[in-house]
């Protein structure tokens, strides 16, 4: 596995590093060191807190089931209805209610790129990317 390096850009094998004498951790030090310009960045594969720090994040994080897709998943040209919004509220939830996307709403995807774009009963809407993966639809 290739790792470049972000504060010069250069690429290396972080396997093929030996660990510097002057690292007071020794063995279980989780820095790595770019060889052409010494920066120091932290071993994502071999630091105890950062894969702490995954499970946490990982458990934390809903799992979604494979068989819900969302209206970020679909591709143009498609159409779906709209099975259930999760997660937003106050006024955005409104707002979208306001527009039309609603449980029920049929939504035909226009666009992606650069921007979400959306039909939903004849209106056009451009959606934010955080948004349109807490919209669940059914082919």
């Amino acid at each position: 596995m290739q790792t470049r390096c972000p504060m010069c850009g250069y690429v290396f094998d972080p396997a093929e590093l030996q660990c510097h004498t002057a690292c007071p951790i020794g063995a279980r030090c989780a820095l790595m060191c770019c060889p052409q310009c010494g920066y120091q960045m932290p071993d994502l594969e071999r630091s105890v807190g950062v894969r702490w720090l995954r499970g946490l994040l990982g458990w934390l994080r809903p799992s979604r089931p494979a068989s819900a897709p969302t209206l970020a998943d679909l591709p143009p040209g498609r159409s779906a209805v709209v099975t259930d919004v999760e997660e937003i509220q106050g006024e955005r939830l409104a707002r979208l209610a306001q527009m039309g996307l609603l449980p029920g709403a049929e939504v035909r995807v226009l666009r992606r790129r650069p921007t979400l774009i959306v039909e939903v009963d004849g209106m056009t809407l451009a959606l934010d990317p955080t948004v349109a993966m807490r919209i669940r639809v059914a082919s």
